[in-house]
């Protein structure tokens, strides 16, 4: 048995060997001592006689927030600086939708280092019965490496996993139809330098004139404006724009400059059956997360269609300062056309309509400050790149979804403080908004933070935000707060407190930080 147990760990060493250039496998030494099996996981003999992990975890089996399979630390510091794949094969049977999309079967690297720790997935909401889907993770090495171990399994949930191919790769996921000149550097005109910063927050399209007075009363001058349309009565759409154009001589007159971005986009993410008559619960494999448009060019046709619509109709308009071509981005693995390929082409086609008008690019994986670690500038004038700030996402999160069982039961996580593995301040913070102002000084780039917020109940949300804040003025960022009467957990305007759901009768501690941010634009 012991024998076998060896050879099943000298077969899959020969799958993570990586094709690299030199032809050198990315791991060494004897892999029986490196690789670590967690509880419900085993090696097993295929029929052609290779070897794969199975993970096998019962109906009834008792199960923890962890992923069960097989752990293996690895050395990427060959890698330092370059951007690799790593990439598997996975077979499932009869794994349950989750309470989380991110509680599936998944390949996925932990990496701890200097700016704390990160997690990342293949995939998310991986779940049903499939064979053979090749997942892929796409990260560009720090330096320095940190510590890094590849875990291969199911996290928190059922069913049985079998995973194989395992393989380490330099490649990008992200290609672009041209080559940036050496030593680039983002280019703008008057219309971006001269602009005042900009302090706001987001506002939804149905806001009413009070909204924006209010807003603008508080001191903002910038409105983050949610374009909503329903995808599946497309005249909807018509209908927002509508009202946009007529509400924009009203902002104008109270000073406020807009960015509008879209709520929701053609054919909208595979995790949900958006479109009518659409089943997106097998959907080629792909993560449900992943954009429709990444992989069917009728919807990525569509969006491009939209935005030259949008870029027709409010060119020249004051009040106008910009565009959001793509909201929370997230593509896992390879797609014919990645998330900056699209944002590209429409980047591409407004400036044919209009030459000068700001365009704001987003990173990928949530738009996330690690997404600028491999983020590439477009090649036109006044485009700046849009960041949004949720870390870490436990503590401005706690009370949504699932978690609302620990914040009734009066568990919060706190700021300043150890949440995870890891102490958060605003130090901490700020090496986590490093990727971003690393891109910002090589590329020249200017830098928005389209969104950012703190569930109002979460113990130190002030101090939360008042850290974000005096980060974005010493970064010279724009920004603009999520979200204004939105929802009330957001809302500044509502106590800080998950037991208190009527408006406050004075400024909260939140609405407090915010409101002497934007006193600095009087």
């Amino acid at each position: 048995m012991l024998k076998n147990w060896k050879t099943s760990f000298s077969v899959l060493i020969l799958f993570l060997a990586g094709i690299l250039p030199a032809g050198e496998p990315f791991l060494k030494g004897t892999p029986d001592s490196r690789w670590k099996l967690t509880q419900y996981a085993r090696w097993t003999a295929t029929a052609d006689g290779s070897t794969e992990l199975e993970v096998h975890i019962a109906p009834d089996a008792p199960i923890r927030n962890e992923t069960y399979g097989a752990n293996l630390g690895i050395d990427l510091a060959p890698y330092k600086g370059k951007t690799i794949v790593i990439s598997g094969l996975i077979s499932a049977d009869g794994i349950p939708q989750g309470e989380k999309n991110h509680c599936c079967a998944k390949l996925m690297l932990f990496h701890k280092g200097p700016e704390g720790s990160r997690y990342y997935s293949s995939s998310a909401g991986l779940w049903g019965t499939f064979r053979n889907r090749r997942q892929e993770i796409m990260l560009r090495v720090p330096d320095p490496v940190g510590e890094n171990v590849l875990m291969a399994g199911l996290q928190n949930n059922r069913g049985t996993v079998r995973i194989s191919g395992l393989r380490i790769e330099e490649r990008d996921l992200y290609p672009l139809p041209f080559q940036l000149p050496e030593n680039f550097r983002c280019e703008y005109t008057e219309r971006v330098t001269k602009s005042p910063v900009l302090r706001g927050a987001g506002i939804r399209s149905d806001s009413t004139r009070k909204d924006a007075a209010d807003l603008a009363a508080d001191g903002a001058n910038l409105m983050r404006w949610w374009i909503r349309w329903d995808i599946n009565q497309p005249e909807t759409l018509k209908r927002s724009l509508d009202r946009l154009e007529t509400m924009l001589p009203e902002y104008e007159k109270l000073g406020l400059k807009l960015i509008p971005v879209l709520a929701r986009f053609p054919g909208e993410r595979y995790r949900k059956p958006l479109l009518l008559g659409v089943d997106a619960k097998e959907e080629s494999g792909r993560s449900k997360d992943n954009f429709r448009m990444f992989f069917e060019k009728k919807y990525l046709d569509e969006y491009v269609a939209i935005w030259k619509t949008i870029a027709k109709r409010f060119k020249g308009s004051p009040a106008i300062h910009g565009y959001t071509l793509m909201n929370e981005p997230t593509q896992y693995g390879s797609a014919p056309y990645n998330y900056l390929y699209c944002q590209y082409l429409a980047a591409k086609a407004i400036r044919e309509i209009d030459p000068e008008v700001p365009l704001y690019i987003s990173a990928n994986d949530w738009d996330n400050p690690i997404g600028f670690s491999y983020l590439k500038p477009l090649p036109f004038k006044n485009i700046l790149y849009e960041v949004h700030m949720y870390q870490p996402h436990s503590y401005t999160h706690q009370g949504v979804g699932a978690s609302i069982r620990d914040i009734r039961a009066g568990k919060y996580l706190r700021y300043p403080g150890k949440i995870g593995s890891d102490f958060y301040d605003r130090a901490m913070l700020k090496k986590i908004l490093l990727p971003v102002v690393r891109f910002q000084k090589q590329y020249g780039a200017r830098i928005y933070c389209g969104e950012f917020s703190v569930i109002r109940w979460a113990p130190g949300g002030a101090q939360y935000l008042e850290d974000l804040c005096s980060l974005f003025e010493e970064f010279g960022w724009d920004w603009a707060y999520h979200c204004h009467r939105e929802w009330r957990n957001w809302s500044l305007e509502y106590p800080d407190s998950f037991h208190l759901n009527t408006p406050a009768d004075s400024p909260t501690g939140r609405q407090k930080v915010l409101l002497k941010y934007w006193s600095k634009n009087r």
